[in-house]
């Protein structure tokens, strides 16, 4: 998923209500290494936090 934080969150909570209870984080773009990092580490520490 592309978005904020927030977005990426209200997104996954539409799937949860849906009955989906995992989400796979996958990141085969032409980021760099370090970019993707930073993105993963973001959603660690943005997104997760939401469904724990």
């Amino acid at each position: 998923m592309i978005g904020t934080p927030a977005e990426v969150i209200e997104r996954l909570h539409t799937y949860e209500e849906l009955g989906v209870d995992e989400y796979s984080f996958w990141i085969d773009t032409s980021l760099s290494h370090e970019e993707k990092r930073k993105s993963l580490e973001l959603f660690i520490k943005e997104v997760v936090p939401a469904f724990q």
